[in-house]
């Protein structure tokens, strides 16, 4: 089977249709123009790049219609975009840029620094730089209409730079992205049909063991996707997303950006998450969002949070970390039902996602496995579970990834007998409904972005004053969970929490640097010799109030 250019069929059915939207500017794109301009990067990085099919473009870039036009201009290319976050620091890219071996670079402007650092001493790349977008209409009067001939309907001009290389980066300068495409011919380029198994872009997820895995995306697998969101959700090309998700992660670009424009449906996009930003666009034509916890809960938190009306919005979305159930309750008071679901960036994402009248009645549950995808529940032996029985969840379908990229290894270990083992403890009720109850792996979830203990772990062993150290997930009102290390110090050595953070700080992104610090005179451990993790959640797993200092 095969995979068609559906970004230019819609710009052939809805040429004029507004597909992407700047939710600061109100700039919008019509599908006509977004298949240009993608063909435009096609262009590029095939004629001027000359990168042959299967070659690497690296993103490290923050969200923008931009982002978009790349992804789906790598498609037309046939090559694949390694998404790359920009949350994480120089060190911690380096590693990964050198797994995905980029043919070209294309950084945000506000990432050229972070862009030469990681690409000191390599041979040089081709590259460009992103840079803003011009204007902010619409940011202090409110989301601007979706409406043919509304100021959001009509391109906003985007800065023209001249040459902007990132400090200690490639030889020469980059040009602007603008420039860049201006410089292409114009000509519409079709997508040539791909299989479902061949790679489209990179989405990298930290590993227990330090090693970066590159998630391989199929065509297949966003394919499929979409099916599933219009099962669930019942998405068609009416509905407006706004999209609050980062576009380096799964659920930005899946949840459900993909999806709405393979619909022919509208995508307005959040260049970074701002609760009063998001309230004023839900308020206003929205149909569908997707948040992780702590968006649902910063929303609530503003102040316009309880006048608000969201009139056309038809389906709310959660996922990522465990929704707290006052925070849910909150959010029914308004009438509001959030649906939450479970995936992974291996399962493209979506497995499970109730309809409302099933989250209404079974808080908690991730309800039913959604179209294709298939589903088990196994002990320790890998047997069937019976209902209730708490096992591993096990996934199926063709949704899931076929590896990780560069890493047979990693790849045997979490795909065995054609099934994903996907470390998250579940178990399913009568009824057939899945509950998602713990994890088998020490990964937590902070504020939808997943931590490995192992990695904070290596890192505080750098440090001379250190003995021992485990690090744990806690409880946290703001984020769903945080970091707390529990630490040994060497006999006689003298450290304090402030002086912790700042060094996990100085070497890891924000979200994994610990947020609490306990100093103890031992860690808990088994009789085989192991840290004994569940005996310090035990003790430590509370809310704690700010963070230590």
């Amino acid at each position: 089977m095969y995979v068609v250019d559906w970004l230019h069929k819609q710009a052939l059915r809805h040429p004029d249709k507004p597909a992407l939207v700047d939710s600061v500017s109100g700039r919008a794109r019509s599908f006509r123009e977004v298949d240009e301009r993608a063909s435009r990067f096609a262009e590029l990085v095939r004629d001027r790049w000359r990168l042959a099919p299967g070659a690497r473009v690296a993103v490290l870039a923050g969200n923008s219609t931009d982002y978009l036009e790349m992804l789906y201009g790598c498609a037309k290319a046939g090559v694949v975009m390694a998404c790359l976050n920009w949350r994480l620091p120089a060190a911690e890219l380096a590693p990964i840029v050198e797994d995905a071996q980029p043919g070209a670079f294309v950084c945000g402007e506000e990432y050229t620094a972070v862009a030469g650092a990681v690409l000191a001493g390599r041979a040089p790349l081709p590259g460009l730089v992103v840079r803003g977008v011009a204007g902010a209409a619409g940011a202090e009067s409110g989301a601007p209409s979706l409406a043919p001939g509304s100021a959001a309907a009509a391109a906003m001009a985007v800065r023209e730079g001249g040459a902007h290389a990132p400090g200690g980066g490639p030889d020469g300068a980059w040009p602007d992205y603008e420039s860049a495409l201006a410089a292409s011919s114009g000509r519409v380029v079709e997508m040539p049909c791909p299989t479902m198994e061949a790679p489209w872009y990179l989405l990298y997820t930290s590993g227990t063991t330090g090693r970066p895995k590159g998630v391989i995306q199929t065509y297949g697998m966003a394919f499929f996707n979409a099916v599933h969101a219009m099962l669930a959700t019942r998405l068609s090309g009416d509905d407006v997303l706004l999209a609050a998700l980062p576009f380096f992660h799964t659920g930005g670009l899946n949840l459900y950006a993909n999806p709405i424009l393979f619909a022919g449906g509208t995508v307005v996009v959040m260049r970074q998450f701002d609760a009063g930003e998001a309230l004023r666009w839900l308020c206003t034509g929205i149909t569908q969002f997707v948040g992780v916890p702590t968006q649902y809960l910063l929303i609530a938190q503003h102040p316009g949070f309880a006048a608000s009306r969201f009139a056309k919005m038809r389906h709310w979305s959660a996922g990522g970390s465990p929704m707290p159930r006052a925070l849910l309750e909150t959010w029914a008071a308004k009438g509001v039902t959030i649906c939450f679901g479970f995936g992974m960036t291996e399962t493209g994402p979506t497995v499970f996602l109730p309809d409302e009248a099933a989250a209404r009645a079974k808080p908690g549950s991730v309800g039913k496995p959604v179209g294709t995808m298939l589903t088990r529940v196994v002990d320790a032996q890998g047997r069937d579970c019976a209902a209730h029985q708490r096992g591993e969840l096990l996934v199926k379908g063709p949704g899931v990834t076929p590896g990780y990229w560069n890493n047979a290894e990693a790849t045997r270990a979490a795909l065995r007998d054609g099934w994903l083992h996907t470390g998250d403890v579940a178990y399913f009720d009568d009824d057939g409904d899945y509950w998602i109850v713990d994890r088998l792996k020490d990964m937590f979830i902070s504020g939808g972005e997943n931590v490995y203990p192992a990695e904070i772990e290596n890192l505080l062993y750098q440090m001379p004053q250190v003995a021992e150290a485990a690090v744990i997930g806690v409880r946290d009102a703001k984020w769903g969970e945080v970091g707390l290390a529990a630490i040994v110090l060497r006999s006689g050595a003298v450290l304090d929490a402030v002086q912790v953070r700042a060094f996990c700080r100085e070497r890891l992104a924000g979200y994994k640097v610990p947020r609490h610090v306990r100093f103890v005179a031992a860690l808990p451990r088994t009789p085989a010799g192991k840290v004994e993790k569940p005996s310090l959640r035990q003790r430590f797993d509370s809310a704690l109030p700010g963070e230590d200092s």
